[in-house]
């Protein structure tokens, strides 16, 4: 997930760029274009509906420990809630001081709502997510407009804050881009409800921690959700690569597709990695496993430093990287940090470390309290 994330993301670090279909750069290099392409079929709009789906389903998770210790619902809710609140601040901290497309704080504020659904019932969720997914689709379509403002000159830059002159600008502009990106998520963000309450259905039946009970129905999901997500993807990669042109209303048309079918593609994701890690009933898996979980124990941590290393190389007032490299230099930079995250967070899981981040959300929510990594 956070390989996927880091790929998406980096290319909204490059500055003064055409943008085509899913606000992708496009005009470079044929290994830019290969790299646009692969990054449609695989990551675009899969990755961040997998990450919703893993944080709706870590809400149900710390709310069932908290049950499983005794502790009433109406401690279990605050604690929730407090968590929530201080993922809104370090989002806050995020967004204003380091990455314009902070994502945490957005789910800070989703996951007050979240805390509400925690004991709702299936039905409720059902409904719930579904209008959450109609709204999914309306903003995917504007991935198909991309293309339209850069040729009209209307954008160049997907965020402001990524082409000033100096970090103090850069600031200023990211405090108005968070701002009101938090500010649209009653409107727009509650979109991202729609794969978190899947997650949230999910962790009821413990299908990520028992996997082996759920062979049969993850394999189908696999089985569907791939080919889906794959041959949803198809159409906006093969505009990316100049294949074809859709026109105005076809880029909207295969920018709702490739939306929808990411989400399904998400879900499937999660399948995929379910049944490999669960193929025999062992709490820890196999040594590449293992590997991961050390990262996706400290996922928060690794998150934000990848952000930190794409300001520090890419900002124009620092390594400047953002004024120059095409898409294929930058994603490669990109799964080098994703690298160097997995290595980093292995060596703290030799040492029995949690992430930094973790281990101040945890200070911050629990206190005195102990609590393990996971």
């Amino acid at each position: 997930m956070l390989l996927g994330i880091a790929v998406a993301n980096v290319v909204y670090f490059l500055v003064d760029r055409q943008f085509g279909i899913l606000y992708r750069p496009i005009g470079g290099t044929e290994a830019d274009t290969a790299t646009n392409v692969i990054s449609a079929l695989f990551f675009d709009n899969r990755s961040f509906p997998l990450f919703a789906l893993l944080f709706g389903y870590g809400i149900t998770q710390i709310a069932r420990r908290e049950f499983d210790a005794g502790t009433p619902w109406p401690q279990a809710r605050t604690l929730l809630l407090r968590r929530n609140l201080f993922l809104i601040l370090f989002g806050a901290v995020h967004g204003i001081f380091i990455f314009f497309g902070d994502i945490i704080g957005t789910y800070g504020l989703l996951g007050l709502a979240l805390v509400l659904l925690v004991r709702a019932s299936l039905r409720v969720l059902v409904i719930v997510g579904s209008a959450a997914a109609v709204v999914f689709v309306f903003l995917a379509s504007a991935d198909g407009l991309s293309g339209v403002l850069t040729e009209s000159g209307v954008v160049t830059t997907l965020f402001p804050s990524v082409a000033a002159d100096s970090y103090l600008e850069a600031t200023g502009l990211r405090a108005i881009e968070w701002g009101a990106t938090l500010i649209s998520v009653p409107f727009g963000g509650i979109a991202l409800l729609a794969p978190m309450i899947v997650g949230l259905a999910a962790a009821r039946y413990r299908v990520l921690e028992e996997p082996w009970k759920h062979r049969p129905l993850l394999v189908r999901v696999a089985a569907i959700g791939l080919p889906v997500s794959l041959l949803g993807a198809i159409p906006v990669a093969l505009s990316l690569a100049g294949v074809v042109d859709w026109g105005l209303g076809g880029d909207v048309g295969v920018a709702v597709l490739h939306g929808v079918s990411g989400l399904v593609g998400a879900v499937a994701y999660v399948a995929v990695i379910a049944l490999i890690v669960g193929r025999e009933r062992t709490p820890s898996g196999g040594p590449i496993a293992r590997a991961f979980a050390a990262l996706g124990k400290r996922s928060l941590s690794g998150y934000l430093a990848q952000s930190v290393a794409f300001l520090f190389v890419f900002a124009p007032y620092f390594g400047g990287l953002g004024l120059t490299a095409g898409v294929a230099q930058a994603t490669m930079i990109a799964v080098g940090v994703w690298l160097a995250t997995l290595v980093a967070a292995n060596i703290l899981e030799a040492f029995d470390r949690p992430g930094p981040a973790e281990w101040l959300l945890r200070k911050l929510v629990y206190g005195k309290q102990v609590r393990t990594s996971n």
